[in-house]
């Protein structure tokens, strides 16, 4: 007798893998950020856009929420990173030297 619940046969599947989905997933991103950044104003203003509430809710002090606290600070940085790339250029992968 089996328990409540239990199946009498187990399933033919098997393991599913949800890895492969997530890593093609993160790769997107990567290149949407990448795209991103290459349009240098757009990445300023929506790093500053970024910047502005965050540094709202650190410096006020009306906010106290310990996890809206932490929010602020990666949505900040992330507005930070944003505006600066916009601000210096996307830095290249490697740089050519030249041939004798």
């Amino acid at each position: 007798m089996r328990e409540r619940g239990v199946a009498d046969t187990t399933s033919r599947i098997g393991t599913v893998s949800t890895t492969g989905l997530c890593y093609r997933m993160l790769r997107r991103l990567r290149g949407v950020v990448l795209r991103f950044v290459r349009r240098r104003r757009l990445a300023v203003l929506v790093g500053l856009a970024l910047v502005l509430p965050a540094a709202w809710v650190e410096f006020s002090g009306r906010i106290e929420t310990w996890w809206i606290e932490g929010l602020a600070l990666v949505v900040g940085a992330t507005g930070v990173a944003l505006a600066w790339t916009g601000f210096t250029g996307a830095a290249p992968d490697w740089i050519e030297e030249p041939r004798p």
